[in-house]
C-alpha cells in the first residue's frame, strides 16, 4: 500500500518538475513582421501645352489697355482679342506678352494688378458683346509673374502667366474675345505687345475704359492659351496651313471650278460660306486678268462672317460682314501663279483658289 503511494508522489513530482520546466522554458523566438514603408511614386507635374499662339510681332509696338487703379484717368484703355478653335478645347492657362511705353516715362508705375475677362461674341462674329457680362472674369492678384523677355521696336517687353482657377471650355467653331487689363498707380503706360502668326486674325476690339469710343482696330494682340496634357497625351494645339497643308488640301477637293472673263474683261466669283463651307469649295481664275469676288454667308454661320483672301506672296485682306444680309466685293488682279487658300480667321472653312498662267 505505501509503495503505491510512493510510486504516486513520484509521478506527481516528476509531472510537477515537466510543468515548471515548460512554463518557464524560453519561447522561441519569431520573427518579427515590421510594417511595410510604402513609398508613392513620384506625380508628374501636369504639363501646360499650348493650344493657341499669337507670338509678338518682332517689330514689336504696344497697344494699350490698363487702367489707374482707383479713380480711373484719360489715359485708360481696354483691349479684346478675338479667339476660337475648330475643336472644343479646354483652357488652363492664358499667357500674353506686354511692356511699358518709354514714351510715358513710367507714368504709371509698376502693375501691381491684373483682370481676365472672355467675352462671348456678338452674332456678327466682329465685336465682343459688351452689351453682356462677360463669361468669366478674374483678378490676378498681382502681376501675373511678370518676367523680361527680348527688347522690341525699342521697347522691354515682358512675359505674364495666369492659371485659370476653373478651366475655360470653349466650344468648337465660336468666336470669344478675351480682355486683359493692367492696373496701374500713376497715369496707365502698359499695353500688349503686338502680335503676328498664323492663327491671328489681324484684329482686335479696344475702347476707353469708360465706354468714350470703341474701334475695330487691324492688329492682333501677343496671347496664348494653353491646356494639360493627361494620361500621356498632349493636347492637339491649332495649327495654319503650310503650302504642304494646300497639296494636302487639293487632294480631296473638287476639280476647279474654272471662272470664266466676262464681257468687261472681269473675272467674277460669287463666294458663298455656309455651315457646310465655302461655295465653290475651288475655283480657277487666269492670272493678269481682274478678279471681282463678291463675299456673302448663307444664314448665319458662326466664324464664317470673316474671309481672308490671299493672291499672292505680300498680297493679302480680311473681308467681314456686320449681318448675315451684308456682302462685300474685292477687287484685284493676281499676278503670281500658283495655289492660295482662303479661309476663315481661325481655319475653320477654308478653300483654294488656283491662279493660272
Amino acid at each position: 500500500m505505501l509503495s503505491r503511494f510512493v510510486r504516486l508522489a513520484c509521478l506527481l513530482l516528476v509531472a510537477g518538475i515537466v510543468s515548471c520546466e515548460a512554463k518557464t522554458a524560453t519561447p522561441t523566438p519569431r520573427t518579427r513582421l515590421e510594417p511595410a514603408i510604402r513609398t508613392a511614386a513620384p506625380q508628374a507635374e501636369p504639363v501646360a501645352v499650348v493650344i493657341y499662339s499669337q507670338p509678338p510681332k518682332p517689330t514689336g509696338g504696344l497697344l494699350p489697355t490698363s487702367w489707374r487703379d482707383p479713380e480711373g484717368s484719360e489715359f485708360d484703355r481696354a483691349v479684346w482679342e478675338n479667339f476660337g478653335f475648330g475643336q472644343e478645347k479646354t483652357i488652363h492657362e492664358v499667357r500674353w506678352r506686354g511692356g511699358y511705353d518709354p514714351a510715358r516715362g513710367g507714368s504709371g508705375g509698376p502693375v501691381h494688378e491684373f483682370t481676365v475677362d472672355i467675352y462671348q461674341s456678338i452674332p456678327a462674329g466682329s465685336e465682343p458683346d459688351l452689351s453682356l457680362a462677360p463669361l468669366v472674369h478674374y483678378r490676378v492678384g498681382g502681376n501675373a509673374e511678370e518676367t523680361p523677355a527680348e527688347v522690341l521696336g525699342g521697347v522691354q517687353t515682358y512675359t505674364y502667366r495666369f492659371a485659370l482657377p476653373v478651366p475655360f471650355q470653349a466650344a468648337a467653331a465660336t468666336t470669344y474675345w478675351v480682355q486683359i487689363q493692367a492696373f496701374q498707380s500713376g497715369d496707365p503706360d502698359w499695353g500688349l505687345v503686338v502680335g503676328s502668326g498664323t492663327l491671328g486674325d489681324g484684329r482686335h476690339f479696344r475702347g476707353t475704359a469708360d465706354g468714350y469710343f470703341y474701334q475695330l482696330i487691324l492688329e492682333d494682340a501677343a496671347i496664348e492659351f494653353a491646356a494639360l496634357a493627361t494620361d500621356g497625351e498632349a493636347p492637339v494645339p491649332e495649327i495654319a496651313a503650310s503650302l504642304a497643308d494646300i497639296q494636302a488640301m487639293l487632294a480631296n477637293l473638287p476639280p476647279a471650278e474654272e471662272i470664266p472673263v466676262n464681257a468687261d474683261g472681269v473675272q467674277e466669283v460669287m463666294l458663298v460660306v455656309s455651315r457646310s463651307g465655302y461655295t465653290p469649295l475651288h475655283f480657277a481664275v487666269k492670272a493678269g486678268v481682274p478678279v471681282r469676288l463678291t463675299f456673302r454667308q448663307l444664314g448665319y454661320v458662326p466664324g464664317g462672317n470673316e474671309l481672308f483672301v490671299r493672291w499672292g506672296e505680300r498680297k493679302e485682306t480680311y473681308l467681314i460682314l456686320s449681318s448675315p444680309q451684308d456682302k462685300k466685293t474685292l477687287e484685284f488682279t493676281p499676278e503670281e501663279p500658283g495655289e492660295f487658300r482662303f479661309s476663315c480667321p481661325h481655319d475653320w472653312y477654308e478653300g483654294v483658289m488656283t491662279v493660272r498662267e
